[in-house]
């Protein structure tokens, strides 16, 4: 099922920080935690774009069955 084109407005507006997770959907926030994963970023990269917990960011991770992505080592 395709999301709605409200939940999909949604989504970029806090992708682009427009908008707190807190402000979204729990549809809206799976579309943005599942974004963000798709373009690589870890947890905590995430939660501080979308101004969520990393707590938060991590259970939408695991309910959409996504494999954590390591943070970025320093210096490489």
């Amino acid at each position: 099922m395709r999301p709605a084109r409200a939940d999909l407005t949604a989504a970029r507006h806090c992708i682009a920080g427009r908008l707190v997770a807190e402000e979204l959907t729990p549809v809206q926030r799976e579309l943005v935690v599942s974004v963000l994963h798709a373009r690589g970023y870890p947890d905590a990269r995430i939660a501080a774009v979308t101004r969520m917990s990393s707590y938060t960011t991590g259970r939408i991770r695991l309910r959409l069955g996504l494999t954590p992505h390591r943070p970025a080592a320093a210096g490489c």
